[in-house]
């Protein structure tokens, strides 16, 4: 039976004319909240008092938005100031660790999915109030709730909603393919095509070296998507420990040792700026989640690039296309004042509640297919390009986010091999052991990867 998630990602399909049977859901329930529950203005908000929040980010390209969404607040209820506040992402967990316990810290953050587990099993989120949400309508409106995505598992108490869904994409620079003498048939469809086209776009200097890749790529990124796409799962069945010493995961190690070392289209400087270096002008194609899109929107508004489907080993979307994702939204400091979590709260229903904000702001923006099933047949939700390209690839897309300790290993073993491209197998075996050293530290990692609507297609272990 397919989950939730791909009957919705159907219904999409189906919108912009692709050829999916979906089975029918009923959308939004005739209601104009897209929390299920109304937002209602208040006369007044904490008695009238002055309140100050501050709300962190690590990324700069959203707090735009959200310094828009406190101003809009504030607006409303002057007594009332929120500040939207950057952290760099290598400081950003580790100070919420440490000082949210302590009743200090944000009152609301930025989340994120790879940090769920850590931040359940230290009740360090506060749960979302029925006065905000409602959770069975969002169960049955939202992607990701009924997949046990938003969820503490075990306990079903949901913190945050998704912002969208995000499928790996290739990025294409089309002046630089144009120049390259490249036309819509070059566009790559397996490994070895994306390999070839990436020689034709590599530029060197008089010396050799490398000024713009052919093709760059997250390594973190690119080891889920192509060991998914062989039909491998990451982790044995009760999620406690990794598949890493396998063919399949071998094969996606050695795609980016043969990019770096044998045709030497990216080297490890470019690769270190991962989707930067696109925006900068210093690699041509990137292969990489969705919300790059929204990066180089902001960063690189003159450049021009088109987004298709990541190649596959041999063209097709079976076993499994690549992983699916969701990127997660705010959440509350449980540690908070009540004053402060009741403000917060109301600020969070204010928002999430408003449909076009959940359009244009959480999925348009970033590049992420709508979380939310009345918005499926929108029509700037039609016209968009991403959506357009992911929609039909829902299907098989495999839904997982995994554990931060895992994502780290994964680069560590990725940056080992851009290194050193000697002993892959002695690499393997080596971050086999660190990834299950990792997982027994805890009992529960909420991996889903084996709800997946196609398990019955992938390798049986």
């Amino acid at each position: 039976m397919k989950s939730i998630i791909m009957n919705k990602m159907m219904v999409a399909c189906l919108a912009i004319g692709v050829a999916f049977v979906s089975s029918s859901i009923a959308l939004a329930d005739g209601h104009t909240s897209a929390t299920g529950v109304e937002y209602v203005k208040k006369d007044q908000i904490n008695g009238g008092e002055p309140i100050k929040l501050e709300y962190w980010e690590w990324s700069g390209q959203r707090a735009k938005y959200q310094e828009a969404w406190a101003k809009n607040y504030m607006e409303m209820y002057p007594n009332v100031e929120i500040e939207v506040v950057l952290q760099p992402w290598d400081t950003y967990w580790p100070s919420l660790i440490t000082n949210v316990p302590a009743g200090k810290g944000p009152v609301m953050w930025h989340m994120h999915g790879s940090k769920m587990t850590e931040f359940c099993e230290g009740n360090l989120m506060d749960p979302i109030p029925a006065t905000a949400a409602d959770p069975d309508y969002l169960n049955k409106h939202w992607i990701g709730f009924a997949e046990g995505a938003m969820s503490c598992s075990g306990t079903g108490s949901i913190h945050t909603i998704p912002m969208g869904a995000m499928m790996p994409l290739l990025f294409i620079d089309t002046d630089a393919w144009t120049e390259a003498g490249l036309s819509d048939s070059d566009i790559p469809k397996t490994w070895d095509d994306l390999r070839d086209v990436a020689k034709k776009l590599t530029q060197r200097d008089s010396r050799g070296r490398i000024t713009v890749a052919g093709l760059s790529l997250d390594p973190q990124e690119w080891i889920p998507n192509a060991v998914y796409q062989q039909g491998r799962f990451l982790f044995n069945k009760d999620g406690t420990k990794a598949n890493v010493n396998n063919d399949e995961y071998r094969a996606a190690l050695q795609f980016i040792s043969d990019i770096v070392h044998v045709d030497k289209i990216v080297d490890q400087e470019i690769l270190i700026e991962r989707h930067n270096g696109m925006a900068g002008g210093k690699t041509e194609m990137y292969a990489g989640f969705s919300w790059i899109a929204g990066l180089l929107r902001n960063n690189a508004p003159d450049l021009n690039w088109i987004a298709v489907p990541i190649p596959t080993p041999d063209g097709s979307n079976q076993p499994a296309y690549g992983n699916m994702r969701f990127a997660v939204e705010a959440v509350i400091n449980p540690n908070a004042s009540k004053a402060e979590k009741a403000v917060a709260w109301d600020f969070w229903h204010f928002n999430y509640s408003n449909k076009d904000l959940v359009r244009d702001d959480l999925a348009i923006f970033n590049g992420f297919l709508p979380p939310y099933d009345a918005l499926l047949n929108d029509a700037k939700i039609l016209a968009d390009p991403l959506a357009s390209v992911m929609a039909p690839l829902g299907e098989f897309g495999l839904i997982n986010d995994l554990p931060q300790v895992v994502r780290a290993e994964m680069q560590e073993l990725a940056t080992a091999v851009v290194l050193d491209p000697s002993d892959l197998d002695g690499k393997l075996v080596s971050s086999q052991k660190v990834q299950n050293d990792l997982l027994s530290k805890r009992s529960d990692w909420n991996i889903i990867e084996r709800n997946y609507g196609n398990s019955a297609k992938m390798i049986q272990d």
